[in-house]
């Protein structure tokens, strides 16, 4: 037969781990509101930092056209001005294409 206290010792740790039970299951449905509130707030912003880089980008764009346009004015040759307006571009994908070579070089 048991004792009066082992009795209410096994009482006692029954309801610690029933009480266990419904704190982890309340700490788990805060953690899920918890990570959802977070993913929502990351995905605001990461959609606002795409629109300002593709709203940047189609301003750098309309500016590089403006000024290819306004320079094809001047000279007189819309031609001219693009290929004076690429040559930049040109000699920086050159550049990095060497660069890039380089570094996928196997021998080194």
């Amino acid at each position: 037969m048991r004792s009066e206290r082992q009795v209410s010792t096994i009482r006692l740790v029954a309801e610690a781990v029933r009480l266990a039970g419904g704190l982890a299951a309340k700490e788990i449905a805060l953690f899920s509101g918890e990570v959802d509130r977070i993913a929502g707030v990351v995905s605001a912003w990461t959609l606002w930092g795409g629109t300002i880089v593709l709203l940047a980008c189609v301003s750098g764009f309309l500016l590089l056209m403006s000024l290819v346009k306004g320079l094809g004015w001047l000279i007189g040759s819309e031609a001219l001005a693009a290929v004076i307006g690429a040559a930049p571009f040109a000699l920086a994908a050159i550049l990095l294409t060497g660069w890039g070579l380089r570094k996928m070089d196997l021998r080194r």
